[in-house]
Parts: structure tokens; sequence; C-alpha cells
């Protein structure tokens, strides 16, 4: 046997594929099978053990980068040994016409089950590698539509929400409100405490903003100190109420930060879409009414006029 796989072998000492594995441990690996593969040539090969084998066996070389070409190469190559070896033999020409069609046979069996285990062991690979490659999309998804520092939605997907979310509130002639709000004097907070605690205190204000909102609100972090609300299916009247909600969960409660107490409040304005009104227009009504909010005093809530 191991004669017969040598001398199949060395005919393919020269092809590209076979020059790549021939003289590492990959190499020894594929002479070893395919002696494996001759002892057991034939044997039982009406049960599922045989075709569990033959398909192991390619899978094998698959996984080891050995191409279905190559392998094709080396299952002939064999197959023409054991020919020549019969026509060799003393056997009677009637015994060799059945020999050969029993071993071609066979070996149309072998190259059948060789195909499905390496194509099997390829799409298996390829599944994996898509498997992680839609992983690292996701996790690059999350990272690119998340605001690092404080885990609310980031700016751009901020946006992208906003705009699905005025477009369903349009297409359904539902009422939407939009909450701009802007945290009272918090450049004083990180010239006092530093800006480790003043982005500690943006991470702490995100956290009670989501307390204090819907599941199926969206709070996204504008830019610096501001933050936005999407109030989806609301109306002016419980826009303020949700409103109210979230200024009270800020400024009723000191922060307790390293040690110490941070008292801080937050302005928001609101504004609820008209029919017809974009994103961009939503977003500025909503921004005048929260600087309203801060000329006239801070801590407070103002709407736009509808």
């Amino acid at each position: 046997m191991e004669a017969l796989v040598d001398a199949c072998l060395s005919r393919l000492a020269h092809h590209p594929d076979f020059m790549s594995i021939g003289q590492d441990d990959v190499g020894a690996a594929f002479r070893q099978g395919w002696i494996d593969y001759l002892q057991s040539f034939g044997l039982s090969f009406n049960t599922s053990a045989y075709f569990a084998g033959r398909k192991a066996f390619s899978a094998a070389c698959a996984d080891a980068d050995i191409s279905l070409g190559l392998l094709h190469l080396q299952h002939s190559l064999i197959l023409q040994s054991v020919i020549e070896f019969l026509a060799a033999s003393e056997k009677s020409a009637q015994d060799l016409q059945l020999l050969a069609v029993y071993v071609l046979k066979l070996g149309a069996l072998d190259a059948y089950l060789a195909t499905e285990g390496h194509r099997e062991a390829r799409i298996d690979t390829l599944q994996k590698a898509l498997a992680e490659f839609h992983e690292e999309v996701s996790r690059l998804h999350h990272k690119a539509s998340t605001d690092q520092l404080t885990g609310l939605t980031s700016f751009s997907s901020l946006m992208e929400k906003l705009e699905q979310r005025v477009r369903k509130a349009e297409e359904r002639r539902q009422p939407l409100c939009v909450l701009m709000a802007d945290l009272d004097l918090f450049k004083k907070v990180n010239d006092t405490y530093g800006h480790m605690v003043g982005d500690m205190v943006l991470q702490y204000t995100a956290e009670r903003i989501q307390a204090a909102v819907r599941d199926f609100d969206i709070v996204g972090r504008f830019g610096g100190e501001e933050f936005t609300v999407v109030l989806d299916n609301t109306d002016i009247s419980l826009g303020r109420v949700i409103a109210e909600r979230i200024r009270n969960e800020i400024g009723s409660t000191p922060m307790h930060i390293k040690g110490m107490n941070i008292n801080i409040t937050i302005s928001l304005g609101g504004a609820m879409m008209r029919q017809g009104e974009t994103k961009e227009v939503l977003l500025d009504r909503a921004d005048m009414a929260l600087y309203e909010a801060k000329q006239t005093g801070r801590n407070r809530v103002v709407f736009a006029a509808t």
C-alpha cells in the first residue's frame, strides 16, 4: 500500500498545490490518509460508516487547504495504479473485467463522496466566517450608533432614527414630540471638579434621563452636555409631563461622585411636530424653546407653540 501511494505522490511532485504541502506535516498526513484510504477501499462500501469515513477524509483535506483538484488528481492516479496492478496479475480476462468494473464503480462513488465531503467542509468554513463577519459588522454598527461616553444613541444614529420617526408619524398621523435638554452651568462643574468628574456627571445624567422616559423613547447625546429625546406617539401635554419628569430626575437628588455631592439642574425645550414638518425644523423649534428656558432662569421646561 505504501509503495503504491508513494508512487502516485511522486507523480504529483511538481504539481503547484502539492508542492505547498509536500514537505511538511500536512504532506505526511496527506500520505497517511491515502494509505488508510486504500486499506479500506471497498470494504463495507454500502454502510453509513464507509460514507462518513470517505467524507471525513476529504473534509480534513479541505481544512488543511488541500484543493479538491489535487484530491481528485490523486484519486485518479490511485485508481489508475490499481487497474495497472490488476492488469499485471495472472487473473483471467473475465475476472479482470469484473474487477475493473468493480474498482471503477467504487472509484466513482469515492470521487462523489470526496467532492461532497470537501464541499461541506468548505461550506461550514464559509458559514463560520460569515457568522464572524456578521458579528463584527454588528459590533461596529453598535459602536458607530452608540455614544462611547454615555452609552446613549450617537448623534448620527439619532438623526437617522428621528428621520424614521418623523416619517412614521406623518404617515400614521400620530403626534410626535422632541425634547432638547442641556445641563445648566456645566462648564462650572468641569472648572471646579475637573473633566473626569464632568464626564461622570454626563454618564449619570444619561442614566437618569433613561430612567425617566419610556422604553420605546429614543434618548441620544446631541453633543457636549446637550441631549435629545424623541417621544413617539406623544402630544404636547404628555410631552410636558415627561420633560418635567426628566427635570426632576436630574435636579431633585445630588449626584454622588468620588465622595462628593454634586448638585446640577437641567433645562429642556420641547416641540410637537407639525404636519409636513421636517426633522430639521422640528429640532430647531425645540432648540429655540430650550434657549428660552435658559434665558428665563434655567431648570425649567419650555415648549414651542404648536
